[in-house]
């Protein structure tokens, strides 16, 4: 059972402000560091998630990119993370601020990818839009490394449906 955060109350240096969201796995907090005076989230996990929470914190720090959620301090059983002044993704969405923002979530997974890391949990509620309309993708709980799943796939072998056929493939074959 989680002890009840309450706004006002004090979490090491941080001042809590308000809370921003909660689900199953814990609940995310506004709050204020003062030693900087930067207002930040503070995301905390139940006790039954600590693998997760180990797991995000690692995948979090190992990235750097302007559209993935900067990680600024890990507790026991929190994650300090910038603060996104904005709302979840959600449409309809005009199509060049749509292409826009696909373009800069493409750009923060490739980022993960180059780093062996892999989101798992993409969705809207996922990626928060600022208020200039750039995109930041957050919640790496369910992330994974690459090397994590070492041994379960063969090097070289082609997993899933393939996108696209290449030249030499096509040749000879009829296309419907």
């Amino acid at each position: 059972v989680m002890i009840a955060w309450a706004p006002g109350a004090t979490l090491g240096p941080y001042e809590l402000i308000a809370p921003i969201g909660a689900g199953g796995m814990g609940e995310v907090w506004k709050a204020r560091d003062p030693r900087v005076d930067r207002i930040v989230a503070i995301k905390r996990l139940k006790a039954e998630h600590t693998e997760r929470f180990k797991r995000e914190a690692r995948a979090i720090a190992a990235l750097n990119h302007p559209h993935i959620c900067q990680l600024y301090d890990v507790g026991l059983d929190y994650l300090v993370m910038e603060y996104v002044e904005g709302k979840a993704l959600a449409g309809p969405v005009p199509v060049a601020d749509a292409l826009r923002c696909a373009i800069q979530i493409a750009e923060a997974l490739a980022a993960a990818h180059r780093k062996g890391i892999v989101h798992r949990d993409l969705k809207p509620s996922n990626i928060l839009i600022d208020e200039d309309g750039r995109a930041h993708v957050t919640d790496f709980g369910l992330a994974k490394r690459f090397a994590e799943d070492a041994g379960l796939t063969r090097s070289g072998a082609i997993l899933g449906t393939p996108s696209y056929m290449s030249p030499e493939q096509l040749a000879g074959k009829k296309i419907d």
